[in-house]
């Protein structure tokens, strides 16, 4: 799954608030454009490595042809977006990355002395009054003594790398939603993609792919909180460019970053965050793309981890070509070259992105009087769940979305990108973000 995440350009950027107001917990995501945490699949020891996110099962493509349309999309959109979460009691903060397309926390270990685990937070168990440690995922309620030798040992593949983690349990809090879980503590992490990374691990958002219902934090969280959480709901905002500000909020949805109502869909095909849609339109006129696919229609699977729009190539070739991109995602392009909106049609309701939505332009590297244009998409090969499109950081940044978990049901609001004050917030705390632009690899890696 392309892992990218939401930074400014250099630098640091502004000071955020960590607010809670009518019983929403908001967290301030931070933007990168930096190495990604995400993992492709993970296994036991012995046995066949199963996939951490329906996506990274299979992809056509290279790493090469993700690293050159991840290069472009670089530019002025973030690739990835993260925030904080707390272990254990006392709290321990880590920065994760919010990712809706897996489904477990992973942080390092205090055991781990990799040169990567050193340059990050790192889990202590024996700090923590609360902590436990947990032998096998199909027993996430046992305790076990830390140095049981027939504890599991996980080991969750990378696409450059790989990572060994044990289980434990213990006190998780989002902003001031607390309680216990399980999660995972790598004791080893290779250097490549971590060493380097600006974040210490990843919160998977998606609760159909964790081992056991106590690894899904935010259900559990949902359901157990203290204090308890208004709904069990949580919902993300992207700001339109890297420098903008972007969050994730938990308890409920925050009607001030929608610019209309929200059009609520259900949950297709259980397991990740999957919805159908009914047709793509190009300056409003139907591409009857979803036709083909009969009852099943189009199935889109919203994916924070993910920087582009993806789909099946039957699909994403025609697509581009009336997007006025014929045979490639990058070209040359006149100043006052208009590109077409794109639209999808979501509960028979049109959604429309702006072009400048799902491409970017630029002078750099172009020929005198001109601009080198470029769109956020790729094909995607078989994930082993029927032709699917990834609703990637285009589609989010365009569109405030909600995601249910009681009622399993996601709901989608063109988001408000206009620069009018929020609503006051009551009981915050200041948290400093910081920007940043070093190196990456997607999880995207042919197998």
């Amino acid at each position: 799954m392309f892992r990218v995440a939401l930074v400014v350009q250099c630098g640091l950027v502004v000071a955020k608030v960590l607010s809670r107001h009518n019983d929403v917990v908001t967290i301030p995501l931070r933007a990168t454009r930096g190495p990604t945490y995400a993992p492709t699949n993970h296994k036991f020891p012995g046995q066949k490595a199963g996939a951490v996110s329906f996506l990274s099962r299979s992809s056509t493509s290279s790493d090469a042809l993700y690293a050159r349309a991840r290069a472009q999309s670089q530019m002025v959109h973030a690739l990835q977006y993260y925030g904080e979460v707390t272990i254990g009691s006392p709290p321990q903060k880590f920065v994760v990355i919010f990712d809706t397309g897996s489904g477990h926390l992973m942080v390092p270990s205090g055991k781990c002395d990799s040169p990567a685990c050193a340059k990050h937070r790192r889990f202590m168990d024996i700090a923590s009054s609360t902590a436990l440690a947990i032998g096998w995922p199909d027993a996430p309620l046992k305790a076990v003594k830390q140095d049981d030798a027939d504890r599991d040992t996980m080991i969750v593949n990378f696409a450059m790398g790989d990572a060994t983690g044990q289980y434990a349990r213990d006190k998780v809090c989002l902003g001031s939603y607390c309680a216990m879980a399980d999660f995972v503590e790598t004791t080893e992490e290779s250097d490549d993609p971590f060493l380097n990374a600006e974040w210490d691990g990843i919160l998977g958002l998606s609760g159909g792919v964790s081992d056991a219902p106590e690894f899904d934090i935010f259900a559990v969280l949902a359901s157990d909180s203290k204090p308890k959480m208004k709904q069990p709901i949580f919902a993300v905002y992207l700001g339109r460019n890297i420098e903008d500000d972007s969050e994730i909020s938990f308890g409920a949805v925050r009607e001030e970053r929608m610019k209309g109502p929200m059009t609520w869909v259900p949950v297709s095909v259980e397991g990740y965050w999957q919805f159908t849609f009914t047709d793509i339109l190009v300056d409003g006129k139907p591409l009857d793309l979803c036709k083909k696919y009969g009852k099943r229609q189009c199935q889109g699977v919203v994916d924070t981890g993910s920087s582009l729009f993806m789909g099946p190539d039957p699909d994403l070739v025609p697509l581009l070509k009336a997007l006025q991109f014929p045979g490639s995602t990058k070209q040359n392009c006149s100043k006052t070259k208009v590109f077409p909106k794109l639209s999808f049609v979501i509960a028979g309701k049109t959604f429309e992105m702006q072009a400048d939505d799902y491409m970017d332009r630029s002078e750099k590297d172009a020929p005198a009087g001109m601009q080198t244009c470029w769109a956020h998409m790729m094909s995607i090969g078989d994930t082993g769940r029927g032709p699917i499109f990834v609703m990637g950081m285009p589609f989010l940044r365009a569109f405030y979305t909600a995601f249910d978990v009681k009622q399993k049901r996601i709901g989608f609001a063109t988001a408000n990108h206009d620069k009018t004050p929020l609503k006051e917030q009551s009981g915050s705390s200041i948290d400093k973000l910081a920007a940043f632009a070093p190196g990456y690899k997607t999880k995207y890696a042919a197998k």
